[in-house]
């Protein structure tokens, strides 16, 4: 714009209410699209929260077979094992920081050192920063799955869309044009293979490419959830999580 007042195109007025007209319609277009982004965005809200609780409850009724009502069958080592799976699953990260932190501190048998699992003596913040790792990996499973899940559910339908308006377009196109011809088929054939072809090599594609994103923002949400434990047990925790999960998706996406 200014490059064209500068030429003596546009007069500096015209300039500002070519400004004035784009501003105008750029907010009126962003007004629009708020609803419908703020309706979506509660959707996938409920859409997640609703697919961790049916896999929590497919986890803990089916599989590990805690809810179950016939535990004459499991044994109780079984059964022990099985809640101990259940309680790290739904394990809430940000009580979890507090009460390993009080825990380690209370097991100090000099300042600073503690005691690991394996039996070795370490530093507390170590130990701490491994166990909350280990925590925030079995609690953030299910929400990262859930999220997946519903991810690779607008993939697949948008890609479904697509296919569905491009085979209709397709077919009146067909429809319209009056020149069919033996080798017209079979060349309309051919490049419907190929299309076909192609259409599901780039789903699966894209497919891959999500599930290794949010696999290694899993991973990485859970490292920046323990290293946000050591620096704020609690708070820290549930920064840290988004944190990681933030960075990780900025630049996979």
């Amino acid at each position: 714009m200014e490059e064209l007042v500068d030429s003596g195109e546009l007069t500096p007025h015209e300039a500002d209410e070519l400004n004035e007209e784009w501003e105008e319609r750029e907010w009126k277009r962003r007004t629009d699209a708020l609803p419908k982004k703020v309706g979506t965005g509660l959707l996938r809200f409920h859409a997640i929260t609703a697919l961790m609780r049916f896999y929590e409850f497919v986890l803990g009724r089916y599989i590990l077979k805690v809810d179950c009502a016939d535990k004459a069958s499991m044994t109780s080592t079984s059964n022990e094992q099985a809640i101990a799976v259940m309680d790290k699953l739904t394990r809430d990260p940000y009580q979890a920081s507090l009460r390993t932190s009080q825990l380690l501190y209370n097991e100090e048998h000099s300042p600073g050192k503690v005691i690991s699992t394996n039996g070795v003596e370490t530093s507390t913040r170590r130990e701490y920063m491994s166990r909350m790792f280990s925590t925030c990996l079995w609690a953030n499973l299910i929400p990262f799955l859930a999220e997946l899940t519903v991810q690779q559910g607008v993939l697949f339908y948008g890609y479904g869309v697509f296919y569905l308006e491009k085979k209709r377009k397709r077919t009146e196109r067909e429809e319209w044009s009056k020149r069919e011809s033996v080798q017209a088929d079979a060349d309309e054939k051919e490049n419907e293979c190929i299309d076909e072809s192609a259409y599901a090599l780039s789903i699966l594609l894209r497919s891959s490419h999500l599930t290794i994103a949010r696999g290694m923002s899993w991973i990485a949400a859970s490292a920046s959830g323990a290293l946000g434990s050591a620096l704020w047990p609690g708070w820290g925790t549930v920064f840290g999580i988004q944190l990681g999960d933030s960075i990780v998706s900025s630049v996979t996406n």
